[in-house]
């Protein structure tokens, strides 16, 4: 099996149901939106993951296509949202719902969406699991959004730890790569073995891939990141870097920047370069890579408990392209 080919295969699939559930009626202020956000393009992990984890556990992976796009609209319903609290102006190069319409219009635009994916979950009479499959998709609309409120709360904080960072990420980030490989196997009738060596796969590689966000928020390219360099640093957010150099900073100059960042809830776009240049100092960059290769790990030494077939091999795969991904 050539991965690639398969994963633009079942990419093609996801986007194909996406833009088939996209509402064109009225009113337009409320579902041009809508299709802005999900015609903006994005990297679908989360749907392909769905369909993986349905062939890893013995099922046809286009069983689990519907319910990868109804997971791919909830993911983008939080972008929605989290923009306006964090009054980001770009989202994948482009301006952000709030920016192009306004506030009222990206929270009803949301709203509308979650229950546009919300329709696209498997029925009672199309499922036996189509409980279980409820469930998992209800728990993680909860936690993102108890994951964002403490990413908010963490603003006005000056004592934000390293454990409250990681379970804010769990539930902002981790948790809904968790929910696609979950759902993803419970389509194919996994049983509870799989289910857990998939759902401990996942959470590794959540965790991961949001320390990785945090790393390439200051290492990317910007032109590939599709944003600006630093917006962390700008909107005060207490990322695992900050939280590190915090707790390694010796020089006085360092600390003294630290210090800076937190009385005003962030620094603007000239103090980037200082920000960059502190954390080399402290070790920060290779803290953070050396706890993303370790989390990255465990995600393998999962793995390897899953009885071998392609979709096996298909996800080993996909893991190790997150892992070396540039944005």
């Amino acid at each position: 099996m050539d991965f690639k080919i398969e994963f633009d295969k079942f990419l093609s699939e996801v986007e194909k149901n996406i833009q088939e559930s996209l509402p064109l009626g009225q009113p337009n202020n409320l579902y041009e939106p809508f299709r802005y956000i999900m015609q903006e393009g994005g990297k679908r992990l989360r749907p392909v993951l769905a369909m993986i984890c349905a062939g890893v556990v013995g099922a046809n992976p286009y069983d689990a296509t519907k319910c990868g796009a109804a997971i791919e609209i909830l993911h983008n319903f939080t972008l929605v949202h989290d923009d306006i609290m964090d009054g980001s102006p770009l989202r994948r190069g482009r301006q952000t719902v709030h920016m192009k319409w306004n506030s009222d219009i990206a929270i009803l635009t949301g709203d509308v969406m979650v229950g546009y994916a919300y329709k696209l979950l498997p029925k009672a009479s199309e499922h036996s699991r189509s409980e279980q499959i409820l469930n998992i998709f209800t728990n993680e609309l909860i936690e993102v959004c108890e994951g964002q409120v403490l990413d908010m709360e963490f603003n006005d904080r000056k004592d934000v730890t390293m454990p409250e960072y990681i379970n804010m990420i769990d539930k902002k980030t981790s948790r809904l790569i968790e929910t696609a490989c979950l759902i993803g196997a419970h389509i194919g009738y996994a049983n509870d073995e799989k289910i857990a060596i998939l759902n401990n796969i996942a959470h590794s590689a959540g965790l991961a891939f949001q320390i990785q966000d945090d790393l390439l928020d200051m290492v990317a390219e910007e032109k590939i990141l599709g944003k600006k360099i630093g917006k962390d640093i700008n909107e005060g957010k207490k990322t695992f870097l900050i939280l590190a150099a915090k707790e390694n900073a010796v020089e006085e100059s360092d600390i003294k920047l630290i210090d800076e960042f937190y009385q005003n809830n962030g620094l603007p776009e000239q103090f980037i370069p200082q920000m960059d240049e502190m954390f080399r100092r402290t070790g920060t960059y290779e803290i953070a890579s050396e706890q993303i290769r370790v989390y990255f790990e465990k995600a393998y030494s999962e793995l390897n408990k899953l009885e071998e077939n392609e979709y096996t091999k298909m996800l080993t795969w996909l893991i190790n392209a997150i892992e070396n991904r540039k944005f």
